[in-house]
């Protein structure tokens, strides 16, 4: 047996700090509704949706919840928002990142998709066919000159 041996490989990449802060920041970011139509961000796997779709955030993420502070989820609601709008204005780059990436797994849960009345699954293709068309009415904007200075 070597060193290496003794290795446990986990698919949870947070330890449970992060998790309880994970669970925090969705709730502030993405309350569930008051009407219980929609649920909140921490209600849905979102590290499962990082991992599943796009892993190479979740370094971002760690380094997003490593900055809030040890006892953020124990902290009030308002006292969570204040630290979330705090990190974000010292972090831009970093939690907009993150942000997108809970905005696109909520939207795409379909939960929250009956709960704002659409019909769940891809918006294509139904009703939005895209009709073969004549590209030869692409022939004047090809014809037409470059409009940007073209680099080495």
């Amino acid at each position: 047996m070597t060193g290496d041996d003794n290795i446990i490989i986990t698919d949870n990449p947070l330890n449970n700090i992060q998790k309880d802060k994970l669970s925090s920041l969705l709730e502030v970011l993405i309350p569930a509704s008051d009407d219980g139509m929609l649920p909140s961000a921490a209600e849905l796997d979102f590290l499962r949706y990082l991992q599943l779709n796009t892993a190479e955030a979740i370094p971002a993420l760690v380094q997003l919840l490593d900055g809030l502070d040890e006892q953020f989820s124990t902290l009030s609601k308002e006292m969570q928002n204040l630290a979330v709008e705090q990190f974000s204005t010292g972090h831009g780059r970093l939690f907009k990142m993150i942000v997108l990436q809970v905005f696109a797994c909520y939207y795409q849960n379909e939960q929250v998709q009956k709960g704002l009345r659409m019909e769940a699954g891809p918006l294509f293709p139904r009703g939005n066919d895209v009709k073969p068309n004549d590209l030869s009415l692409l022939d004047p904007v090809i014809a037409r000159s470059h409009s940007y200075r073209k680099t080495k």
